[in-house]
């Protein structure tokens, strides 16, 4: 079984090693309209594609929309007490322990380990994971929030559209569920190699921080599988949608956070170290979590 989870998530690990090597030794991936593109065309793209594809009932994205936003408000409320407990501030280390990294890590391993109903179970988390980041992420790091941000996202609109579709069992033709499918084949490399860049860009001078960021790397996957345990114990989920929210909510530190902390002036060697040092942990988390329950 391990060896068919490692078979699974190697292609991923591989091409985040490209985006870095390719962020390090290169200038193809500097362009800012590349992540603009995943964000507003590709994961919209994604999202609707993998949605009407599996024809997903609009009581069971209700259902994945409400599992989530309890595990959030759960990881948010623990966390709280956690930064508390360590006399750290929830300004800035608050968002990166709830907020996990759905989108361009999180979709890729849910298409990995579960397929196309896994992967379109997982547009649907990250989509309501962008907006916690949108709300939570800039509110607490900014000091305050506007609403007119969330209708700049394109995966938050296309998961409306989505919901008003099954809603009135609408089909679209053919021609165009292929287009959307040629579109989302394009857009989980895509968004692995930025991550990877990403990661070639971290910047780290404050090195005395390295033990508190490990023990803030390792809550976060930790706290966010053990929350989604809980939820999917109660809630009336099926179990390939409880098994996908439990492999998202161990995912690790976005790479958003450490892009908020910057524009707001947060600690952001200690987000990039938690950046860094949560992908493995979350990967082993996921690894044992496969082993154990799923």
């Amino acid at each position: 079984m391990l060896l068919a989870l490692a078979g699974s998530l190697t292609p991923v690990v591989l091409i985040i090693f490209l985006g870095f090597f390719l962020g390090k030794k290169t200038h193809y991936l500097e362009s800012p309209s590349l992540s603009a593109l995943v964000s507003n065309v590709g994961l919209p793209a994604l999202l609707l594609h993998s949605v009407l594809s599996m024809q997903m009932q609009i009581f069971s994205m209700l259902k994945i929309i409400a599992a989530t936003v309890l595990v959030l408000a759960l990881v948010a409320l623990l966390s709280y007490l956690f930064l508390r407990a360590l006399k750290l501030s929830p300004q800035f280390y608050l968002p990166p322990l709830v907020n996990p990294n759905t989108g361009n890590l999180g979709i890729p391993v849910a298409y990995a380990l579960f397929g196309i109903e896994g992967m379109a179970i997982a547009v649907v988390i990250s989509s309501i994971v962008q907006i916690s980041h949108f709300t939570l992420g800039v509110g607490f790091m900014s000091g305050t929030y506007h609403p007119k941000q969330l209708l700049k996202s394109g995966a938050i609109i296309t998961l409306l559209v989505g919901g008003v579709f099954l809603s009135l069992d609408v089909s679209l033709p053919v021609p165009l569920m292929s287009t959307l499918n040629m579109i989302s084949q394009i857009t989980l490399p895509i968004m692995l190699m930025l991550l990877g860049k990403s990661i070639s860009n971290l910047t780290i001078k404050e090195r005395h921080k390295i033990g508190r960021a490990a023990l803030l790397s390792l809550f976060r996957p930790i706290i966010g599988a053990l929350s989604a345990c809980t939820v999917v114990y109660f809630f009336p989920l099926t179990p390939l949608e409880g098994a996908v929210l439990i492999v998202l909510s161990a995912m690790p530190v976005a790479v958003i956070s450490y892009m908020l902390a910057t524009t707001f002036k947060g600690p952001v060697d200690e987000i990039a170290l938690m950046i860094l040092f949560s992908l493995p942990l979350s990967l082993c988390t996921i690894g044992v979590l496969w082993w154990l329950y799923l």
